[in-house]
């Protein structure tokens, strides 16, 4: 049996979508990054403006794992459409080295909050070699504040063993049933 399954990394730009997706897939990812052109600018050089995309072959002969990687801003939403059909998880990354880390988190959230309200979530706090517990912190209450529950952990977006243990807490979570609701969505 060849099933395929989908999971989507979403955060604000430099959060690691690109860098986990790379560090995970099996082919060459397929990646929209563009020139920033904004005040983004001053902190990377380019940014993903559609999706990113990668493979990872399961197991035997289990399928594939299809990588998408998604701009956390609003003004991207409609990406999401893109990608619904499917999809199992979501792995909302956050940038610890960013003064902004919570905001764009609670963009991310507030943007796709139906959606994620609906499948398996976990929040990846990335560039960083030991995350505050303030952090932590911070992020479970920006979930909360979108009605949203989720396990928040630290993760190298580089590291392929840190991107493999994320997919591991999603497949746990769908095995008990967190994040489903009964919208006509898996039960």
């Amino acid at each position: 049996m060849n099933e395929v399954y989908k999971i989507v990394f979403m955060g604000a730009p430099g959060s690691g979508k690109t860098t986990c997706i790379a560090a995970l897939s099996d082919i060459p990812p397929v990646s929209t990054d563009v020139p920033c052109t904004d005040a983004l600018q001053e902190t990377k050089d380019t940014t993903t403006v559609a999706l990113d995309y990668g493979e990872l072959r399961l197991d035997g002969d289990n399928g594939r794992l299809l990588l998408y990687g998604l701009p956390g801003q609003s003004r991207f939403s409609y990406m999401f459409d893109v990608v619904r059909a499917g999809l199992f998880g979501a792995i909302v990354l956050v940038d610890a080295s960013s003064e902004g880390a919570i905001d764009g988190l609670a963009e991310t959230l507030e943007t796709y909050r139906e959606d994620l309200a609906s499948i398996p979530l976990v929040v990846a706090i990335n560039k960083s070699d030991e995350p505050s517990h303030a952090l932590g912190l911070r992020c479970q209450q920006a979930l909360h504040a979108q009605g949203l529950v989720a396990p928040v952990t630290a993760m190298d977006a580089r590291r392929r063993d840190d991107v493999v243990q994320l997919f591991e807490v999603l497949l746990t979570l769908l095995e008990f049933g967190f994040g489903h609701t009964s919208k006509g969505r898996a039960t």
